[in-house]
């Protein structure tokens, strides 16, 4: 088997590899739907998201993944065929494709994600393992004897994993991604400035302020609703008022790493300060993430350029390599 594409389908972004063509996709994965139409949606991906907080009437955003489960089996199968004919396979029946998945997924969540891309037209899918993915993607190369961990922090959930070429050696994954961060900055800014403001507020505010230096004075503006008077309200927000809550975050992730490494045999955790731990996903843009988890483990955390496309870089480094593939997929 040689599969023709490769798929990461995340709770925020979907990511596509072509075959001899590099990353082709990288869009959001949503849809918007109106009336309930399904067959025909009113938007894809990126067109979707922007519309976020704007649609027009009868028209629903869906995002179909949830914590890396599909909430939307409708909505995902018309995502991915959309998606799948923009890379141009516009009529073509996908014999082999390659799905990443979560560090330890249960076979019942691996079957739903077939049977959505089986309703795409994707068939005979192979699978590996998000984190074997992105340290592939980094360009790092995988050791027998040394290990190295990946700390994923993905949209909705984070997955912790310590791996060798042979394998996984202890891995989780827990729900507590960048969509629980908005929640909490969503918390905090009520609590802070009195201020009710959106999930898409949210976003823009990790984006622009994320850090974990507890000084950071850089400031943005923010839009919501007055919690006293009950109307629109725009007021400035600095990082440090925010940290807060990133630092409640990162440390709940520290507390699910501490925990996978402990489980670790002292040979094995020795080595690991060898092979280092490597920072994945749209959390790595948080300011001062590198510093503060290598600080809190004791451990050169490291963060690459195309961190946040790591997975997908890697699952086309598989695609291309029978050799490699045969040796990092999924038997299951």
């Amino acid at each position: 088997m040689k599969p023709k594409i490769a798929i990461d389908i995340g709770t925020s972004y979907t990511k596509i590899y072509k075959s001899k063509a590099d990353v082709v996709l990288i869009e959001p994965t949503c849809i918007a739907i109106k009336n309930k139409n399904y067959k025909t949606p009113y938007a894809y991906g990126k067109d979707a998201y922007s519309l976020i907080g704007k649609t027009p009437e009868n028209v629903e955003i869906i995002f179909p993944v949830s914590n890396v489960d599909i909430v939307d089996h409708k909505a995902l199968v018309a995502l991915i065929s959309h998606f799948v004919k923009k890379v141009k396979y516009p009529l073509e029946i996908i014999k082999d494709a390659l799905l990443l998945v979560e560090c330890g997924a249960n076979r019942e969540t691996i079957k739903k994600f077939e049977n959505a891309l089986i309703g795409a037209k994707i068939f005979n899918v192979c699978y590996a393992e998000n984190p074997v993915s992105a340290l592939l993607g980094l360009g790092e190369e995988l050791s027998y004897e040394t290990p190295s961990a990946v700390i994923d922090l993905g949209g909705g959930q984070t997955t912790v994993c310590v791996l060798t070429k042979a394998g996984v050696i202890s891995g989780a994954s827990a729900e507590i991604g960048g969509n629980v961060l908005n929640k909490m900055i969503i918390k905090h800014v009520e609590s802070k400035l009195n201020l009710l403001i959106s999930d898409h507020s949210a976003e823009v505010i990790k984006t622009q302020l994320s850090s974990l230096n507890e000084d950071d004075e850089t400031k943005a503006v923010v839009s919501g609703k007055d919690v006293l008077s009950g109307k629109q309200r725009v007021a400035q927000i600095s990082a440090s008022q925010i940290y807060p809550a990133v630092k409640e975050f990162i440390d709940k992730i520290l507390n699910i790493t501490g925990v996978i490494f402990s489980s670790l045999e002292s040979e094995t955790l020795s080595l690991l300060q060898k092979g280092g731990v490597y920072l994945t996903g749209g959390g790595v843009k948080i300011y001062g993430i590198e510093d503060y988890i290598s600080n809190a483990l004791k451990i050169t955390a490291k963060v690459y350029k195309e961190a946040e496309i790591a997975s997908i870089i890697g699952a086309g480094k598989l695609v291309e390599s029978a050799e490699l593939l045969d040796k990092l997929k999924l038997q299951v």
